[in-house]
């Protein structure tokens, strides 16, 4: 019973990182496409020595989408602060 209050802690907890990913990426910021990376790429190391994803799938499809939401994002806004500087 505490361990399946752990895991609904660990989803909440989860589930915030990825709404913070998603805001920092639409307003371009870096911290997106850092939170993006992270949820694709980290990798914890198992008592046995074997290395696996520290997120599920379904997070790691949410980084890849935060990683592109904020590139995107990134360029725009970048290349709008250079329109105003010339204008």
């Amino acid at each position: 019973m505490i361990r399946n209050n752990a895991s609904q802690k660990i989803d909440n907890s989860t589930r915030n990182y990825i709404y913070t990913g998603y805001l920092t990426a639409i307003f371009g910021g870096i911290l997106g496409l850092v939170i993006g990376w992270d949820l694709m790429k980290k990798k914890k190391t198992l008592y046995s020595g074997e290395k696996v994803y520290s997120y599920s799938l379904m997070d790691r499809q949410h980084g890849a989408r935060i990683l592109i939401l904020a590139g995107i994002c990134f360029i725009l806004l970048l290349t709008l602060a250079i329109i105003a500087l010339d204008a």
